[in-house]
């Protein structure tokens, strides 16, 4: 099978980035083709099946003067360049991975043609539009959600709380939830690599946040725990790894007397992240937004030990037991703490992270199911 597919937010750093490239990876071992079509971000082409379209500058300013965000859209006249893209490519089918307030040019192109679709719903829309436009734009994200998952002949999820939202949308379509594998590599950094790397000190716990530096991700949370930490005396220092806006968050932190004790990274290179985990001690989750979260699984994975707030996705993914569930925000740093000073509850927690990591969210599954659904589809045609 030839599968052309889309996502707004290629190659940046991010979980349907790496959903993308796993699926990419997974269909070309098992035989199939694959083209990734994304707006140019002009970091390059990132693999042979990706392909550039030119982006809008004057819509990503906007976006970026609006809401801090890097996000880039497909210019205006985009789809042209995509049914180009298309008819030299000659799909079997499409897998749009970007749910936008208004259809993008991928989408559209994908519409109106005569082969399946697949949607793949990453991203909880609804709450993004919440944060940035109240109860209107959480309304919004509703109804463009429903209104696009009915026109797709099939809807993938990484979570059954994704396919549950969706049925309460009011979505008909068939609906199939296939979470992303997870896998990490054999070695990881060495606590001095890792201090000598980003200039920590010593003797001090290392605590781990790795992903978007952004609003939605419910960040502040972790740096409230820092001020409580720094107040009952543990040396501490929680390393923010990822792109965004870490301006706001040094200027938090200094707020709250803790700007000593944060490090902001920036964007590493996955394999370079990945490699971060195990010379940590603690990963700390706050997200409320999230759909898949892959750093907590990659943590676990790694044998590092979770301490998370609950979410709509705790129960699948950082299951109790597996990861220490925080149900109040004011409780986190006391959570933490205990894993300092609980050294056999710590090793329990990465025994079983670890052990449900690799039960739940394999690769082999993943695009076994994927290839099963695509075929399905494009046999019927």
């Amino acid at each position: 099978m030839k599968i052309m597919t889309s996502s707004l937010t290629y190659p940046l750093v991010n979980g349907v980035t790496v959903s993308i490239n796993t699926t990419a990876e997974g269909f070309l071992k098992k035989g199939h083709d694959i083209r990734i079509v994304a707006p140019d971000y002009k970091k390059g082409k990132v693999r042979p099946e990706h392909v550039r379209i030119p982006s809008s500058l004057l819509i990503h300013k906007m976006a970026v003067n609006l809401l801090g965000r890097e996000e880039r859209v497909f210019r205006a006249n985009s789809e042209k360049r995509i049914a180009e893209a298309a008819r030299e490519f000659n799909p079997d089918a499409y897998f749009l991975h970007s749910v936008t307030w208004a259809p993008n040019a991928f989408e559209s192109h994908m519409l109106k043609s005569d082969k399946p679709t697949v949607l793949f719903y990453h991203t909880l829309v609804e709450e993004y539009g919440r944060i940035y436009a109240g109860k209107a734009g959480a309304y919004v994200m509703r109804r463009r959600t429903k209104s696009l998952a009915n026109k797709v002949n099939a809807v993938m999820t990484p979570s059954a709380m994704m396919k549950d939202k969706l049925i309460e949308y009011g979505v008909k379509t068939p609906i199939y939830v296939i979470p992303t594998g997870i896998e990490m590599p054999e070695k990881s950094f060495t606590k001095k690599e890792l201090r000598k790397k980003f200039n920590l000190p010593e003797k001090t716990k290392i605590l781990l946040y790795l992903g978007r530096i952004s609003k939605e991700k419910n960040l502040g949370v972790l740096l409230d725990m820092m001020e409580e930490i720094r107040r009952r005396n543990y040396r501490a220092t929680l390393l923010f790894i990822g792109p965004g806006d870490t301006d706001e968050i040094k200027k938090r932190a200094e707020k709250l007397g803790v700007r000593e004790n944060i490090v902001c990274t920036g964007p590493l290179k996955k394999e370079e992240a990945q490699k971060v985990y195990g010379a940590c001690d603690v990963f700390v989750f706050a997200s409320q937004t999230e759909t898949q979260g892959l750093a907590v699984g990659e943590a676990m994975l790694a044998g590092l030990p979770v301490v998370a707030l609950k979410s709509p996705i705790q129960k699948e993914v950082y299951p109790k037991g597996k990861a220490v569930i925080v149900e109040k925000e004011e409780n986190f740093a006391k959570a933490v703490i205990g894993l300092f000073e609980d050294e056999e509850r710590r090793e329990e927690i990465v025994k079983e992270g670890k052990k449900y990591v690799r039960e739940n969210f394999n690769k082999e599954k993943m695009i076994k199911k994927q290839i099963k659904v695509f075929k399905r589809l494009v046999e019927k045609e």
